[in-house]
């Protein structure tokens, strides 16, 4: 599974463009444009790697990195800065994490996310790879309120397929009305034609057993 990653900027296009060039990259990227949503989605999802702004409308990414490596010490958190700023570098350091100015020229920022996604993946034990199984039979779901039915299944995730063409944001829930499964995702991957959309969705950490139980009840064991 791609590293996941939280980009928090207040800026509209700087957001955007980091998220193309990380996306482009192969990660899964978490863009949210306020120190809330930033918050939120550290404290839910389990990121890989933080990447913040320092000016974030009234509030001040430092705190966001301060507040992170905290409550997570092997989060590697990367502040940016459209300039140069000695004090918040400082502070940065300070607390363990990188300092880049003007990410959206500094040939290092890509370089510095690839190491801090290689230190987070190296610290942890290899990621299993689970066993895709079709469900024995079809199962309705809404993700995002748009309906669809699940298409097959593994302990990580699902591939689900949609019945309307939409825009998917990055996280989103998937819920199940016959089963009452209720989980929260992440976009992996999605595939569109005329008028209908596939997607690939991991399911978050915090819905791990929940999910597992929903899975050995709709696919059996051993299915392909």
């Amino acid at each position: 599974m791609a590293a996941l990653i939280v980009l928090v900027n207040s800026d509209s296009r700087t957001l955007r463009i980091l998220q193309d060039q990380l996306s482009e990259r192969g990660y899964l990227v978490a863009a949210v444009a306020s120190f809330a949503e930033g918050r939120h989605l550290v404290d839910s999802s389990s990121p890989d790697v933080l990447v913040t702004d320092v000016r974030l409308g009234a509030y001040n990414g430092l705190h966001l990195a301060i507040r992170s490596r905290l409550s997570d010490p092997d989060l590697p958190v990367i502040v940016t800065h459209t300039t140069f700023d000695a004090d918040a570098e400082a502070i940065a350091r300070q607390y363990g994490a990188t300092f880049i100015a003007d990410p959206l020229d500094h040939p290092e920022f890509l370089t510095s996310v690839r190491t801090a996604v290689e230190q987070r993946l190296g610290a942890r034990r290899p990621m299993r790879r689970w066993l895709r199984r079709t469900t024995s039979t079809p199962v309705d779901v809404n993700v995002h309120q748009v309906r669809g039915r699940i298409v097959d299944v593994s302990y990580g995730g699902a591939r689900v397929a949609l019945d309307e063409e939409c825009e998917l944001p990055t996280m989103f829930e998937v819920f199940a009305p016959g089963t009452g499964l209720r989980v929260q995702a992440q976009r992996v991957w999605t595939t569109r034609s005329a008028d209908s959309l596939t997607c690939g969705v991991a399911v978050l950490g915090g819905a791990a057993d929940h999910w597992r139980r929903f899975v050995d009840a709709v696919a059996p064991a051993g299915a392909a």
